[in-house]
């Protein structure tokens, strides 16, 4: 008889195209049923090897447009394999460079989708780090530049979908202005990672239509130094992806928080990175508004913000997106 599992918060979906390369560990994989209203997890591959010739059959077939799921705690083995996917991918000449950051910009929007919506560990978030590096490989192609990032991702306002979009922007920046490898990486994370502080944030004051009563806009900015906070207790990120967290909404001019920094005192990754989260903000649609037209956008970003942004970055960003718009 078939194993079944009833916490239907307990279970996430994936995508069984990224266990085609494998990993080290081995974990279950259910498919979601529905009879009478209950919800029922059955087990369709367990992680002993003979079962897990019945996904390889799936991927062979190239029938994989049943969703199947992991239980939660298994997360981290699948974005093992996943990445090992992702990588032998970003080495096949045959695959589009497009296809392949299609690819890395669904793993990433998982990543932080977990975070912020499931409450995740803030261990999920070292996850991120493997797959900007994939990313890096893929946008690094001299055919990838801004219009092919619009293409991929994601115009509807989340938390998550904001911040791989971001990162995104902050990678590409950075690889077009030719900074050195380890500069790049960092850049990507830091602008993946800007916002991790959110999810210290009250849902109702985050996802809040209307205008933020003066308690509530305190707590929107405490996302900012939290974030910082957030990611130095890991230990594991460089200074200037923490630094991105912290400073990403002081203003060139002043005036900003939580520091009211100005200038050359804000790191200049997490003046790159206030650039590309004012960017994506205004460029993708939310309950309340539209979304702007990239070229919109850009003027309202010169001619009405200009002094929150550092000037020589903003017009850098605005040239590397002209051919595009």
């Amino acid at each position: 008889m078939a194993e079944t599992e009833t916490e239907d918060s307990n279970y996430r979906p994936v995508n069984i195209e990224f266990l085609e390369q494998g990993g080290d560990e081995l974990f279950d994989i259910f498919y979601r049923t529905e009879s009478f209203g209950e919800v029922k997890f059955v087990k369709f591959a367990s992680s002993s090897p003979e079962h897990q010739d019945k996904v390889r059959n799936i991927l062979e077939s190239g029938e994989t447009e049943e969703e199947f799921y992991i239980h939660e705690e298994d997360l981290f083995k699948y974005y093992k394999h996943a990445t090992n996917t992702l990588r032998a991918m970003a080495k096949n000449p045959r695959i589009p460079q497009k296809e392949k950051a299609q690819k890395v910009y669904e793993v990433s929007k998982t990543i932080m989708e977990e975070f912020f919506e499931y409450n995740a560990s803030n261990k999920i978030l070292t996850s991120s780090e493997e797959v900007m590096s994939i990313m890096d490989e893929c946008l690094s192609h001299q055919d990838v530049g801004f219009s092919a990032l619009s293409e991929i991702t994601n115009k509807d306002y989340y938390t998550y979908t904001h911040s791989v979009n971001v990162g995104l922007y902050c990678m590409t920046f950075g690889i077009k202005i030719k900074l050195p490898p380890d500069d790049i990486k960092y850049l990507g994370l830091g602008g993946m990672l800007h916002d991790v502080g959110k999810s210290k944030v009250p849902y109702e004051i985050l996802n809040k239509d209307g205008k933020l009563t003066d308690e509530e806009f305190n707590e929107i900015q405490s996302h900012a130094p939290m974030g910082q906070e957030i990611l130095q207790g890991m230990e594991c990120y460089n200074t200037k992806v923490c630094r991105m967290a912290g400073e990403h909404h002081e203003k060139y001019s002043g005036g900003g928080y939580p520091n009211d920094l100005e200038g050359e005192k804000i790191h200049p990754f997490a003046r790159v990175c206030k650039i590309m989260d004012v960017y994506d903000a205004l460029t993708t649609r939310r309950s309340y508004k539209k979304a702007m037209a990239p070229f919109d956008a850009l003027i309202l970003m010169k001619k009405q913000m200009g002094p929150e942004f550092d000037p020589k970055l903003l017009d850098k960003f605005i040239m590397l997106m002209g051919p595009d718009l």
